[in-house]
């Protein structure tokens, strides 16, 4: 059983260096189809060391560093409640029984590739994971504060990248920082 020291953030409680290595390690083993909606389950609903705002908040800081997400957001949470050893057993743990199971599921598909078994595996977990990233986005989006500005935010890029095929880097770079600007000039106009 993880044992908890109380926190004086918004969370709810502060995880220990096992604890997170035991949590990303669930989030591995489990995240088929990509371990986002896993990563947000285990860290909100279940763990609730983030609520779902810092949550919705962290999750763009991870996608414009380097490197995949949830390995990101595992080196910041692990950084932030138990500094370096924190981050290397949340990102240890992420990546460890992960990469085991990978290895030997290549080994298998190299032998077994040409079955129409394995091309029908495949294309089944397409929807599946597809429905775990889109369930995924509607619970950020709802955990967003409900203005015009937020609405603008999620649907430009949404529409630039999704429907209009623009790439990801020029949109990113040009509404990320109009964002950031109108987020500042309303938190300044509801602090005056």
């Amino acid at each position: 059983m993880p044992t908890y020291e109380k926190s004086t953030a918004s969370t709810e409680v502060v995880p220990t260096v096992p604890d997170l290595f035991i949590a990303f390690a669930t989030i591995g083993l489990t995240g088929f189809g990509g371990v986002l909606p896993w990563t947000r389950r285990m860290v909100v609903e279940r763990r609730r060391w983030l609520d779902a705002r810092e949550f919705a908040e962290l999750l763009p800081l991870a996608q414009l560093l380097p490197g995949p997400n949830v390995a990101n957001i595992a080196t910041i949470l692990g950084r932030r409640y138990r500094g370096a050893p924190g981050s290397a057993a949340a990102v240890v743990g992420l990546y460890l029984f992960p990469a085991i199971v990978t290895i030997g599921l290549g080994f298998a598909y190299a032998r077994w590739s040409d079955s129409s078994v394995a091309a029908r595996l495949l294309s089944g977990l397409m929807p599946a994971a597809t429905g775990l990233v889109v369930a995924t986005s509607v619970k950020l989006i709802a955990s967003l504060p409900r203005t015009w500005n937020t609405c603008l935010f999620v649907a430009l890029p949404a529409a630039t990248v999704g429907l209009l095929h623009w790439p990801l880097l020029p949109v990113v770079a040009m509404t990320g920082p109009i964002a950031v600007w109108r987020a500042f000039r309303q938190a300044k106009r509801e602090d005056a």
